[in-house]
């Protein structure tokens, strides 16, 4: 009876994982280039078992582990000159205080000085460093080529890495390298679109019955518990009763 207790109990802490996961998606369904989180949960070996740390000794030990779906979203118009959408493998370079981030979204503006920056102040990068736009019209070729005024100034920087990727997500929806095997390149396989922005890759109804789903599991260990205790109660103190 103990241990159906426990197994329910375990079964419910990565549904408490999975609901922030989940929350916080459909929180950013709005977030130009937001990548959804997705959870994977595996049921461990019992030698595996052995081996992994628990936070309590009634726990069943459980693989957790949460990734980053890249798959792109929808790309949208925003007759925006400095909205920029990467269609296809890559990223944005940008450099920050703490040192270069990539990014999906193309939300771009200039600065006092003329630079490209995005929506944090941070440089956008193009392939020889920071981007100063002089007065004049720019426009951005699907190759990355900028120019104004029909005078090519450089080429932004997209960059792409080894799949699957290897990045963790960092401060204001950048990523960042996660190991050494994580190392940049030119990105091969893309075509950038001037006045558009990539949509999050989230899908609200998707990730509602995701909530609602999990939601329930949760509810009914938390049933299952409710009743063996239930159960354990009447065992300890009516059938040891003498009459």
């Amino acid at each position: 009876m103990i241990k159906g207790i426990y197994d329910a109990a375990s079964g419910m802490m990565p549904r408490v994982l999975k609901q922030e996961i989940f929350a916080n998606n459909m929180a950013n369904t709005n977030s130009p280039g937001f990548k959804k989180d997705e959870v994977f949960l595996q049921v461990l070996s019992d030698a595996a078992k052995e081996m992994t740390p628990k936070e309590f000794d009634w726990e069943i030990p459980m693989l957790d582990d949460v990734y980053v779906d890249f798959e792109q979203g929808s790309i949208e118009m925003t007759q925006n000159d400095l909205d920029l959408a990467i269609e296809g493998d890559g990223f944005f370079a940008i450099n920050t205080p703490t040192g270069t981030r990539y990014t999906r979204c193309g939300v771009f503006t200039t600065s006092a000085v003329g630079q490209l920056v995005d929506g944090h102040g941070n440089n956008v990068l193009s392939e020889a460093g920071p981007i100063f736009l002089p007065q004049g019209q720019p426009a951005f070729g699907s190759d990355g080529t900028i120019s104004v005024d029909s005078n090519i100034i450089g080429k932004i920087k997209i960059v792409d890495f080894d799949k699957p990727y290897k990045l963790d997500k960092s401060e204001f929806g950048y990523y960042k390298t996660s190991d050494s095997a994580a190392v940049e390149k030119p990105s091969a396989n893309f075509s950038l679109r001037q006045g558009y922005l990539e949509r999050s890759n989230v899908n609200i109804i998707e990730e509602m019955i995701n909530m609602m789903t999990s939601y329930r599991l949760y509810e009914a260990s938390q049933k299952s518990i409710q009743a063996q205790d239930e159960t354990l109660d009447k065992a300890v103190n009516d059938l040891g009763r003498t009459t």
